[in-house]
């Protein structure tokens, strides 16, 4: 249902299991071409401390999902209002956005990848834990 081989790159096999097992429990149309996760702890959006927000989108190709992007989000500074993308981790075209590191960067340089896959460690482990009180998927398309 969910690619886990992006060229070089790889989705880690225990968050292709939890993609898998979450969009089980949805009842996806069949025309739908977009979707987004959006993993929120709500109390991170009135003390700005905590586990920071997800979003993952995936679109179908050829009867598959492909994760096209997983992001972090977070707030700037105690002042701003809203939150911004502090990690961007772009899977089909290999890229990483990181602000405070010098922007974008190669997803596919081996500093990268370690990021990523300790990103991703972190991540699930918030999920194991259900760190996040609100797990939502939505069809953009």
């Amino acid at each position: 249902m969910i690619e886990q081989h992006y060229g070089e790159l790889q989705l880690p096999l225990a968050l292709h299991h939890h993609l898998e097992k979450l969009l089980s429990c949805y009842t996806i149309p069949d025309q739908a071409t977009r979707l987004v996760i959006n993993y929120r702890a709500l109390d991170y959006y009135q003390t700005k401390q905590g586990i920071h927000p997800v979003e993952i989108q995936l679109k179908k190709s050829g009867g598959k999902w492909l994760a096209v992007f997983i992001a972090s989000f977070s707030f700037i500074n105690t002042h701003h209002k809203s939150v911004d993308v502090e990690l961007y981790f772009h899977l089909i075209n290999h890229w990483c956005y990181q602000p405070d590191a010098g922007g974008r960067c190669d997803l596919l340089h081996p500093a990268v990848i370690d990021l990523f896959h300790t990103w991703v460690t972190a991540f699930l482990r918030h999920i194991q834990y259900q760190q996040f009180d609100d797990i939502s998927l939505t069809v953009l398309r």
